[in-house]
């Protein structure tokens, strides 16, 4: 399970988010994930995930669908990231509704990052993994 917590710098409001990992990915199949959070930039709605995630070397990449409380429909989620040795990872995610490139840092059991969601709204995220 992943907590996590993320401070949007434009509004000055705190998003929350939980993860957790339904089946560990193996050599031939990837990951199965479901998160639930407050989503949304300004109206902080409710939303909730499932994805796919695989890991290959460096390079980690998950697709999926969301749902936002706030809206009728489901939406397309996916991401790209790559890691390096030191802990430091950079990123793209895609929320299906906009792009948000992700720096993030892994120390431990700790996680901290920075967002620009939108290409242009500035994040800071801190996430702890049990």
């Amino acid at each position: 399970m992943r907590l996590g917590v993320a401070h949007l710098w434009k509004q000055n409001a705190l998003r929350w988010l939980a993860s957790v990992n339904i089946m560990s990915e193996t050599a031939e199949m990837p990951a199965l994930n479901a998160s639930v959070g407050v989503q949304g930039i300004g109206t902080g709605n409710p939303g909730y995930s499932a994805t796919l995630e695989k890991n290959i070397g460096p390079f980690n990449a998950y697709l999926g669908v969301g749902f936002r409380s706030n809206e009728p429909h489901t939406h397309l989620l996916g991401g790209v990231k790559y890691s390096l040795e030191s802990g430091l990872a950079i990123g793209m995610q895609l929320d299906g509704h906009q792009e948000h490139p992700f720096a993030v840092y892994s120390a431990g059991q700790m996680l901290y990052g920075a967002y620009l969601i939108d290409l242009k709204s500035p994040a800071l995220m801190v996430g702890y993994r049990f």
